[in-house]
C-alpha cells in the first residue's frame, strides 16, 4: 500500500491529509484463518459471505470497499475480500472520559489527544447519529457497534473480532491519541456532515 501525504505548509512534521491508497492491497495467506482479518495498520478485512451477512441484517453505519489478498510475491490469491469501513458517527469524546486536546497547530489544526481514563464515559447519547457501526473521535480505528451487531456477532461465532463493553477498552498504548484529521478518515458528503457537526457541537 502507498501512504498518501499533504504536509503541514509552516510544519513539514504535520500532515494535513494522510492517506492510504485504496483499494487495500496486503500480503495474506491463501485460505483465512479467521472470518475478520486485520492489517498491521488496524484496517478490516471480511468475506463477501460475511458482508452479506452484516447488510442482510439491515446494519448501518459502515461500507465495504474491495480490497485484495497477495502473496509475498505480489500474486492475487484469487479469493473475494472486503475492506469494513465504518462511516457511522459517535461525537467527540466527552471530557468526562479524559480525553481532552494536548496539542493542536495553529497551521493545519493537527490535534493530539490524552489518552481516555474513564473508557465507560467515552459514548455521548445525544452526539451519536444512530449508526449501528460508528467511530467516536479521536478513536477512529476502534470501531464501535451496537448492541445488536454485538449479538450477531456472538450468535454467528465469528472469529477475529472481539466484542467487548466500552468500560473494558485497553488504555491507548502511548497514552497519547493522534488520529489525524476527519479527512483521513471520512469522504465527500459524510465528512461535510461530520465536519458541520463537529463545528456546532465545538
Amino acid at each position: 500500500m502507498r501512504l498518501n501525504s499533504e504536509l503541514c505548509r509552516r510544519n513539514p512534521e504535520h500532515a494535513t491529509k494522510q492517506r492510504w491508497s485504496r483499494p487495500i492491497k496486503v500480503i495474506g495467506p491463501v485460505r483465512p484463518a479467521t472470518d475478520f482479518e486485520w492489517t498491521v495498520y488496524g484496517d478490516v478485512l471480511l468475506s463477501s459471505q460475511v458482508g452479506k451477512t452484516l447488510h442482510e441484517a439491515g446494519f448501518s453505519g459502515f461500507e465495504l470497499r474491495p480490497a485484495e489478498i497477495l502473496t509475498s510475491t505480489e500474486t492475487p490469491v484469487g479469493r473475494e475480500v472486503f475492506e469494513l469501513s465504518p462511516n457511522g458517527w459517535g461525537g467527540v469524546a466527552p471530557v468526562e472520559s479524559g480525553v481532552r486536546v494536548l496539542e493542536e497547530c495553529p497551521f493545519c489544526k493537527r490535534q493530539v489527544f490524552s489518552g481516555y481514563t474513564n473508557p465507560a464515559r467515552l459514548f455521548d447519547l445525544d452526539a451519536w447519529d444512530g449508526s449501528d457501526f460508528f467511530v467516536i473521535w479521536p478513536l477512529p480505528r476502534r470501531i464501535m457497534v451496537t448492541g445488536r451487531v454485538g449479538e450477531l456477532f456472538l450468535k454467528s461465532g465469528y472469529t477475529g473480532a472481539r466484542v467487548r463493553p466500552l468500560g473494558d477498552l485497553p488504555r491507548a498504548v502511548a497514552g497519547k491519541l493522534g488520529p489525524g484529521h476527519l479527512a483521513d478518515w471520512f469522504d465527500g458528503a459524510r465528512l461535510a456532515e461530520i465536519s458541520q457537526q463537529v463545528a456546532r457541537d465545538d
